[in-house]
């Protein structure tokens, strides 16, 4: 027994050791651009300012989605800004495609292309009609982590932590606070 509390003491003074170890490197490692490529498409650095009037640009039809689809505007907002790092991407600029959605022509992927930033949502909101999105109409209205594992169920993106990514927008520009209109 004196053998096994010797072994079990020298474990935890090693784990200590380790952990302590990792948080001192993680400490000295210095925040790039680079390392939040995954996080923003297209990345460049982008003033609040900048997120803000993304935001207000796409509230309407996210309150338009709330309203026909329920589907929380925060998420349709998250994803917007997520989708197109606050609207700077190609695709949303040349194609008025704000929410990542993608087209198959001929056997090969792109992102489809939109008249206006109106006719993507419509499209969004219909699209939502399609039976492998039906389990998000059972998700109650103000449940934004069920609707965020909701849409990951759904397939709606494959990309490796979409939900966390999606949490960490809504709480960042902290959507949840916004004035969201019911009806």
């Amino acid at each position: 027994m004196k053998h096994l509390f010797a072994a079990l003491a020298i474990c935890v003074a090693t784990s200590t050791q380790q952990i302590e170890a990792e948080t001192a490197s993680i400490s000295e490692k210095k925040l790039t651009p680079e390392m939040f490529e995954d996080f923003l498409p297209d990345f460049s650095i982008i003033s609040i300012e900048h997120a803000r009037e993304y935001v207000k640009k796409i509230y309407p039809y996210a309150i338009k989605v709330q309203r026909e689809q329920s589907i929380p505007a925060p998420i349709t907002i998250a994803m917007a800004c997520l989708e197109t790092g606050y609207g700077r991407s190609t695709y949303a600029q040349e194609k008025n495609n704000h929410l990542g959605i993608r087209m198959y022509k001929n056997g090969k992927a792109g992102y489809r292309n939109f008249s206006s930033v109106e006719k993507c949502f419509e499209y969004y909101i219909n699209m939502l009609n399609l039976e492998r999105y039906a389990p998000l109409q059972e998700i109650t209205p103000n449940d934004l982590p069920g609707f965020i594992q909701g849409f990951q169920d759904c397939g709606f993106n494959h990309r490796d932590a979409y939900r966390e990514k999606l949490a960490t927008m809504i709480d960042f520009l902290h959507l949840e606070e916004l004035e969201y209109p019911i009806a």
